[in-house]
This record gives C-alpha cells, sequence and structure tokens, in this order.
C-alpha cells in the first residue's frame, strides 16, 4: 500500500496504478532476485582458477620486462653506465621488491 500510495503522490493516475499491479510486480521482482541468487549458488567464484589466471600474466610479465631490460641495456645510449647495466638492474629491482614484500609480510620476523 506504501508504494502504491507513494505513487499516487508523486501525480500517478489511479488508472495507472493498482493494488494487484503492484503486486504483481513485486512478485516479478522477488522471483528475478530469487533467480539471481540461484545462478551465483550455482556458479561461485573460483578463487583456484582466479589464481592460475593470475599467475600466469605475472608470469608472462615478468619474461617479457626481463627481456626488455636486457634489450635496454645494450642501448649505446646508456652503454658505461653501472645503473643500467643488466645485472646491476636485476639486482636493484630485487632489492626493491624485497622492501615492499617485507612492509606487508614480515618474512624475517620469528
Amino acid at each position: 500500500t506504501a508504494i502504491v500510495e507513494k505513487r499516487r503522490q508523486e501525480g500517478a493516475r489511479d488508472k495507472d496504478i493498482s493494488f494487484s499491479g503492484t503486486s504483481s510486480m513485486l512478485l516479478e521482482l522477488g522471483l528475478r532476485v530469487y533467480e539471481a541468487q540461484m545462478e551465483r549458488k550455482e556458479s561461485p567464484f573460483n578463487q583456484t582458477e582466479f589464481n592460475k589466471v593470475l599467475l600466469e600474466n605475472v608470469l608472462k610479465t615478468q619474461s617479457s620486462v626481463a627481456k626488455i631490460l636486457g634489450i635496454g641495456s645494450l642501448s649505446p645510449h646508456v652503454a658505461g653506465n653501472p645503473k643500467f647495466e643488466y645485472a646491476n638492474m636485476v639486482e636493484d629491482i630485487k632489492e626493491k621488491v624485497s622492501s615492499e614484500m617485507e612492509r606487508f609480510f614480515h618474512e624475517n620476523e620469528e
């Protein structure tokens, strides 16, 4: 009844709204919500599949970046600069990653 009254206050005409029409609308809405919930139960989020896809993409990215670093370290524009030697770049990346990982996982605590 509150929905019908609210629609009337909003200016809806009596012939456009009725208790039976509103009841039908609410029943249909309830059934749609119920169906959506059942579908969600049938196909839950698959954490294992997500982890697999995530790991695969991380490994692809890691491999691609390693190749790009290798190519970049051969550039004549950075030749002779120890900061851009491949081994030094790899070591720098490892140190920075280790520092960031420590912030979240505190692996050195016993």
